[in-house]
């Protein structure tokens, strides 16, 4: 693993420690609006940096980040409230992701 996957992860597990508290209940909506703040800001900054492989690496690292947050969810003993919502989690991650790099991308390409 590169380094840029480990900073990923690092921004990735301080902005969960951040916006854990704000997002406690469940529901579609809160899950959307918790993905987004996790993962649009890891999508903004891998597409103003716009190496291939930064790309390529929060993609990794995000969804790597998701599947061991539902295996220490599970593993833990945590019940999860609705499994249909993983599915829902899991595409929103990618959009949200994808977002971030677009935005990311249109701002670095306008400097």
């Amino acid at each position: 693993m590169n380094s840029a996957f480990w900073r990923y992860q690092l921004i990735l597990a301080l902005l969960y420690i951040v916006w854990i508290d704000f997002f406690t209940s469940g529901g579609v909506i809160n899950q959307l609006v918790f993905n987004f703040a996790l993962f649009y800001p890891i999508g903004y900054l891998a597409g103003y940096r716009r190496h291939f492989e930064d790309l390529r690496t929060a993609y990794l690292a995000a969804l790597s980040f998701n599947l061991l947050s539902y295996l220490i969810i599970y593993i833990g003993g945590i019940p999860i409230e609705s499994w249909t919502i993983v599915p829902v989690d899991f595409v929103s991650l990618l959009f949200f992701l994808k977002a971030g790099m677009i935005v990311g991308q249109r701002v670095q390409s306008k400097k």
